[in-house]
């Protein structure tokens, strides 16, 4: 295992080592995350979230958990006194991703020796190489949270293999604490950790809901620690977007209604599944009364005009049939091989006693699946925990094609490997089939050197600027400068307004920039998005920037010749 992980680590540092060298995110969220973690260090409270250098002067309050900058702030604290801040920080965006790779390798090959043998382990832990949505939240310069909900996925996993139902279920329900106080995006995998706790209890009367009540007492408990731990009691509001009061009321409910079970013992079956389902009803009861406006998930009280154009853009969080061809290839087909040896470990393991730990697992790598393809950023955890059956299933192949003809092999090979890496043949088909698109707006954010126009932005006096939202947390990062609003909804005004500004003709756009105090305008025309302004509205100001027709209050400024930047500034 340990020498998977050294392998795939040089890999990823020799395929990343330009973007490393440049500090060039692959994320906006990443480089806000350095951000915050800066502010940290300069002396923010540990309570206070707010980045004060958007939507400036209040700033706007992130849903960020500081759990996440615990480790990256470590790494720079440890290595700043032998490398200096700029060293010490680039060795932070590759160790953090790195050593988070390593937990969750260590977690599945745990798993894999626990069941099996270390040849299984080894190709559980290979296959982290072949699925690229999973690989990519572990690259350095990913230091962003998902990495570490992806490690505790498995951590809970890991429970649910255990074989004494308190210890197991203590560790589902710790995990689970942590997933949630790092984003409550993880609630639908907790639900279907209980769901598997609470089946364990209809199948075997005998335990009693040992597994149940373990997990939701923990969670409850968790939960609370970090809540207070990381959050305080200076913001007690009801929060659709990170866990709050009434997150910690259903979870406390869902304890108490569990260690109720447990001591109630029904021996019915229908008396079991009655009191699951209060436990259930109530919790969500609480969940819509106490917090009604969470009803539409943690988006619900976006401006319509940012929900209308920011959030479809937002592609990781977008269904597979979002994503391009190849991409939703591999979302959709990738955890089927897993999927099939849980199915078959479920039906044929040996001994018969361990087939229902392989059906909760398959239940679960199922509801994984599925979230998955719902929003693809999840679709990594579909992944790990395909990773032990899918090993057990490619053994089982190969043993098989050992006995078949040279001809029934090749064909099986293939096969094997279309369904191992289901988005090579994808994107060769969409090659042939794809309209060639026409050159123009079709660049990313690869095309704008931010760390060219960096040095000369940093020597200008401070103001705020008005870019594109997901180029804020570059300028952020890089110089002292503020932003009107960076791709975040917590800022969901501020976004409002950036977007408004780049669609408005030249007065209402001028009349934006003035009640939010910017004197700087800066865009990456190869930017494609930047053209998806311009084509909405032709007489916006984005339009008229793009096709270098700015209006008469803006002067252009060639600050970073070569960067493919643009700047103006506000003359009048």
């Amino acid at each position: 295992m340990l020498l998977s992980w050294l392998l795939l680590a040089a890999a990823l540092i020799a395929l990343k080592a330009p973007q490393i060298a440049a500090m060039q995110f692959g994320d906006p969220d990443d480089a806000l995350r350095l951000v915050q973690v800066r502010d940290l260090l300069a002396g923010q409270s540990w309570f206070d979230l707010h980045q004060y250098r958007v939507a400036a002067p209040e700033g706007v309050a992130m849903h960020w958990s500081r759990l996440v900058d615990v480790p990256i702030a470590a790494v720079i604290l440890l290595l700043k006194p032998l490398l200096g801040i700029h060293l010490a920080e680039l060795s932070a965006l590759v160790a953090v991703p790195l050593l988070t790779l390593l937990c969750a390798m260590a977690l599945v090959g745990r798993l894999a020796v626990r069941h099996f043998d270390r040849e299984i382990a080894m190709l559980a832990c290979l296959s982290f190489a072949l699925a690229i949505p999973l690989l990519w939240q572990f690259t350095p310069l990913r230091i962003d949270h998902h990495g570490w909900q992806i490690v505790l996925a498995l951590a809970a996993l890991n429970g649910l293999h255990a074989v004494e139902a308190r210890t197991g279920g203590a560790v589902i329900g710790l995990a689970l604490a942590a997933t949630l106080a790092i984003s409550i995006e993880g609630l639908p995998l907790a639900a279907l950790f209980l769901v598997v706790c609470g089946f364990r209890g209809l199948r075997a009367p005998e335990a009693r809901f040992d597994w149940l009540q373990s997990a939701t007492v923990t969670l409850a408990a968790g939960s609370a620690v970090l809540f207070l731990a990381t959050r305080g009691i200076g913001d007690l509001a009801q929060h659709c977007d990170q866990v709050s009061p009434v997150h910690l009321a259903l979870f406390a409910w869902t304890a108490l209604g569990a260690a109720a079970l447990r001591l109630a013992a029904p021996r019915q079956l229908a008396l079991s599944l009655g009191g699951l389902t209060v436990i259930g009803a109530s919790a969500l009861a609480i969940l819509l009364t106490a917090a009604p406006q969470c009803r539409g998930g943690g988006f619900a009280e976006l401006d319509p005009l940012v929900l209308r154009f920011w959030l479809p853009s937002v592609a990781e969080g977008m269904p597979f049939w979002h994503a391009r061809p190849h991409l939703a290839a591999v979302i959709v087909a990738g955890p089927l091989i897993g999927l099939i040896g849980a199915w078959r470990l479920w039906r044929e393991a040996e001994p018969a006693e361990q087939r229902p730990i392989w059906g909760d697992h398959l239940f679960v790598l199922f509801g994984a699946w599925v979230i998955g393809m719902m929003v693809a950023r999840a679709s990594a955890t579909a992944f790990v925990f395909a990773a032990v059956p899918a090993a057990v299933q490619v053994a089982h192949w190969v043993n098989t094609l050992r006995k078949a003809s040279p001809g029934k092999r090749i064909v099986a090979y293939a096969g094997m490997a279309a369904l191992l890496v289901p988005g090579i043949p994808v994107a060769v088909a969409a090659s042939f089939v794809a309209p060639k698109a026409d050159g123009s707006g079709t660049g990313s954010a690869a095309s704008c050197h931010f760390d060219r126009a960096a040095a000369a932005l940093d020597r200008l006096p401070p103001t705020d600027i008005l870019v594109p939202l997901d180029m804020g947390p570059d300028i952020l990062v890089r110089t002292h400068q503020r932003v009107v609003a960076t791709g975040h909804h917590r800022g969901s005004a501020a976004m409002h307004d950036v977007i408004a500004a780049f669609l408005a003709p030249s007065a209402e756009a001028r009349a934006i920039m003035q009640a939010r105090h910017a004197t700087m305008v800066m865009i990456c025309p190869a930017v494609s998005r930047q053209s998806v302004y311009a084509k909405l509205a032709p007489d916006g100001l984005m339009a008229r920037l793009v096709a270098n027709r700015p209006p008469e209050w803006l002067a252009p400024v060639d600050l970073a010749p070569g960067s493919g930047l643009q700047f103006w500034q506000v003359v009048r």
